[in-house]
């Protein structure tokens, strides 16, 4: 009979085998779109003001500096917010009918040229602006930083798990798929494989941001902790040349992969795995109202409409292949979060990965 060592290794060897190629697959987007990738430092508004929107086939483009591309829906909420613009109106007029594409136009052209001189980086991908950002954006080579990080993690016996890339941002997970099986006051026996998360956009997308990663072997749920680092995205103001500022973009970039594989170590010591199972001991501790505390989340914007409901549903159910055994402590809910998320697609997962992860930080060690 397969004893629980062999079981759970077993289940996170087929995780690994199977999620892998999604992972190896985003991080060769990322490659793919870094080679084409161009930046642009362009004046907006006043007398230099130098761009202009139009719907070209049904779709918002950005005439710049004598060329047009199609703008990515995150680029157009960065404009949106540049130029004082409410973002949620925008975006409806810009994926709306006609007519309200056309407004949608108006109101952006109208507001970039009425609008403070200022200047924006404009990062392109190909054909499509993917980043409309400040001109005191601190530019990284989001390429070099992901190869940085699975280089510290495999020197530490990890291995690539999962990943994600969506256009403006991605996540790549690592584990040591060595689980460790302990005890908890009151939800028995788990089965952790200890990890890491890093996330990293180009265009604006969030932080740079490494965080612990961990998974129950049993049930495959996955959350993160708290981050170890959060890079700061802004410097001095970039040169109109930007050949003149390519020198600080590499050293910046140099600078920075050398602290994500230090970080990235200090993830897989002991001492800080240690100090995980003993917050997993301490959230098994802590009884709380899981209703309430979903509620809650939902009311502060965490969760959505109908996700304590469904979240709610699993830990009717019980099922130990979802994690869900015990009493209804802190751990308990934090387990029915992450069995919900292998339910939802792969962005909103390590959305709710993090709130999950964030329930956890009162049961964090203080030694």
């Amino acid at each position: 009979m397969e004893n629980l060592t062999d079981l759970v290794r077993r289940k996170l060897d087929n995780k690994i085998k199977n999620s892998q190629p999604t992972a190896l697959e985003a991080i060769k987007r990322l490659e793919n779109d870094s080679r084409i990738a161009r930046d642009f430092i362009v004046p907006v508004g006043g007398r230099t003001n130098n761009i202009y929107w139009k719907v070209k086939e049904d779709i918002l483009n950005l005439d710049f500096m004598e060329m047009e591309r199609k703008i990515h829906q995150h680029a157009l909420s960065q404009t949106s917010e540049r130029l004082g613009i409410p973002t949620v109106y925008l975006r409806k007029l810009a994926f709306g009918q006609p007519h309200e594409k056309e407004l949608a136009v108006k109101i952006l052209n109208s507001h970039s040229q009425w609008a403070n001189p200022r200047r924006f980086l404009i990062r392109t991908v190909g054909e499509q602006v993917r980043g409309v950002l400040s001109d005191q954006y601190r530019r990284l080579n989001g390429n070099e930083i992901i190869r940085g990080y699975i280089e510290a993690a495999y020197a530490q016996g990890a291995v690539l798990l999962d990943g994600l890339y969506t256009d403006t941002k991605l996540y790549a997970e690592t584990l040591y798929p060595e689980p460790i099986i302990f005890p908890t006051p009151k939800n028995g026996e788990v089965a952790i494989a200890f990890g890491a998360r890093l996330s990293t956009s180009d265009y604006g997308d969030g932080a740079l941001d490494l965080r612990f990663f961990y998974m129950q072997g049993v049930c495959l749920n996955g959350m993160v902790r708290e981050t170890m680092m959060r890079q700061v995205h802004l410097g001095s103001k970039l040169p109109s040349d930007l050949r003149l500022s390519d020198k600080t973009y590499e050293l910046d970039t140099r600078t920075t992969v050398s602290a994500i594989k230090d970080l990235t170590a200090q993830i897989f010591q002991p001492e800080q795995i240690k100090a995980k199972m003993e917050e997993i001991q301490n959230a098994s501790a802590i009884e709380i109202d899981i209703s309430k505390e979903l509620r809650n989340l939902q009311k502060n914007g965490r969760l959505q409409k109908d996700e304590p409901e469904e979240i709610e549903r699993i830990l009717v159910a019980g099922k130990p292949e979802d994690g869900i055994t015990g009493e209804g402590t802190l751990w308990k809910a934090v387990q029915g979060i992450t069995a919900y998320a292998r339910e939802v697609e792969p962005q909103r997962m390590r959305d709710l990965q993090e709130i999950a992860g964030d329930l956890m930080n009162r049961a964090k060690t203080t030694s």
